[in-house]
């Protein structure tokens, strides 16, 4: 199995200084607050025979945010420097600086437009820091930077997958232009947030090599569905699978219409197959899905088997809202919504119900081998990580625990014994000086990220009282200035209330 082109997305939140990070393509968001630069800048990576493999980014920026100056056709014009540095390790591979200007406009009071970039970039195979700076320049105090990992693989004697695209619309070229790859103009959707107003989903991704590894003219299987990124359901309504003859390079184009499709977080996964079914290659992509009007009954997913199996031989209502809360770790938001809002009057039979379906959509051959083995973890957790505050499931470590599996290593860190070891008794006590309790949770593989953390402190010394800081998992709080807040709190600042409540989530 090949894992190509893996890259990462990162979410600039000015207001909290915290990064959001995923996997699949970059995305940069700078908010617009008081006249504050807002770009989207994602990218994706791509190969050509004739030059090698590629990053190909999208800019694209929010005209309402940037600087006007008249200029010398007396209309009014705004200016960035966009500045991309990739290293490996200290060591400057490329970079590309440019500056981009906005249409011209006669009037600044009726901006309604972004303006787009797009850029590619050749650049060889291997492991690179991807560092971004836009500068307004006609408000040079207003500089923006970030920086992301980027790995880029090619085997030219294996299949491979490219990144995968999102795109808003595309069409046949007609005159080559920046937009133009393989003979199509396409336009990129550089966020991989799908508001409620947004119903189709288009996604652009290359196959290379099937020729090699299948032979010239043979056939194999396309997969290409969307799934829930916590559970790792697939939706049967939102997959298709393409008989194809094998080609050195093959474009495709896919398309969902996701009027239908949840609120929730979610994985466009492609998988490349040979004809007895095995795995040759696979991409992923992260989005997310907002769309409050549609919530599906999940008794009509499947509720036969709820009357005569596993889930009716829990008949008590507190034990069976026990269960069914500690299901949240890995539900999906529209499960969560009956987890929070419709399962304290829900009568017996429905939260049985509820149960059998659950476990139905995660596996249909033997959902109550798949509920008893998840309750087995409950239990775990309960036993490593409850407190008399919270159950083991609806606490931070708890949670990640059920939701990624066991991490394979931990790095404990109970105080930061050099930095407080110059301080007097007195300082120490009063809480000046040194860090808090915090743990490094590592996992070397989760899907398909590799070498990723979590980070959890306990900023208020209380007995189990962890809390998530950092992680650089995809969808996970992302916090740059973590290491900055293991700083011990002085005791007067603790805040009253529930000492576990995190103030991050």
């Amino acid at each position: 199995m090949l894992i190509l082109f893996v890259t990462n997305l990162i979410s600039l939140h000015m207001k909290k200084n915290t990064l959001f990070s995923i996997l699949g393509i970059l995305l940069l968001f700078l908010p617009a607050h008081a006249k504050n630069l807002s770009a989207n800048l994602n990218f994706s990576t791509f190969y050509s025979p004739t030059s090698g493999t590629y990053v190909e980014t999208y800019l694209s920026v929010n005209a309402q945010t940037v600087h006007y100056v008249l200029n010398e056709n007396n209309l009014f014009q705004a200016s960035i420097e966009v500045l991309m540095i990739f290293r490996q390790e200290e060591k400057i591979s490329t970079f590309r600086k440019y500056e981009l200007k906005s249409p011209e406009v006669a009037d600044t009071s009726v901006i309604d437009f972004n303006f787009l970039d797009v850029q590619r970039i050749p650049l060889p195979a291997g492991k690179y820091t991807f560092e971004i700076k836009i500068t307004d320049l006609h408000n040079a105090g207003k500089v923006f930077r970030g920086e992301v990992p980027l790995e880029i693989y090619f085997n030219p004697d294996t299949v491979v997958v490219s990144g995968i695209q999102l795109v808003e619309t595309y069409r046949k070229t007609i005159d080559e232009n920046m937009l133009s790859k393989h003979g199509y103009d396409l336009v990129p959707r550089v966020s991989n947030f799908f508001s409620p107003d947004l119903n189709k989903f288009i996604a652009y991704f290359e196959i290379y090599n099937t020729d090699k590894a299948v032979g010239q003219g043979q056939k194999f299987l396309s997969l290409i569905y969307i799934a829930n990124h916590e559970s790792g359901y697939k939706l049967p309504e939102f997959s298709k699978i393409r008989r194809m003859d094998a080609q050195p390079i093959i474009i495709q184009f896919n398309e969902f219409d996701i009027t239908r499709l949840p609120s929730g977080n979610y994985d466009l996964t492609v998988e490349v197959r040979d004809r007895e079914n095995k795995l040759l290659a696979l991409n992923t992509i992260f989005f997310q899905r907002s769309n409050p009007g549609f919530i599906p009954d999940f008794l009509s997913l499947d509720s036969s088997g709820a009357g005569s199996g596993f889930a009716q031989r829990i008949k008590n209502s507190d034990s069976l809202r026990q269960v069914i809360k500690s299901f949240r770790p890995i539900a999906a938001d529209y499960e969560k919504n009956f987890i929070d809002l419709g399962l304290k009057n829900a009568p017996v039979e429905v939260m049985q119900a509820y149960v059998y379906s659950f476990w139905k959509n995660r596996s249909e051959s033997d959902p109550e081998s798949a509920f008893q083995r998840y309750m087995e973890q409950v239990k775990k957790v309960q036993a490593l990580f409850g407190t008399r505050y919270l159950k083991g499931y609806d606490t931070d470590r708890g949670r990640v625990y059920l939701q990624y599996g066991p991490p394979d290593a931990i790095n404990e860190n109970p105080f930061d014994a050099g930095a407080i070891s110059t301080l007097s008794d007195n300082e120490i006590n009063r809480g000046v000086g040194g860090s808090v309790p915090y743990q490094i949770w590592h996992y070397y593989q989760i899907k398909n990220q590799r070498n990723r953390f979590f980070v959890f402190y306990n900023p208020h010394l209380v007995p189990g009282g962890y809390v998530l800081l950092h992680s650089d998992v995809q969808g996970e709080l992302y916090n740059p200035m973590w290491q900055s807040e293991l700083r011990r709190r002085p005791i007067e600042d603790i805040d009253a209330g529930n000492p576990l409540s995190n103030p991050n989530r």
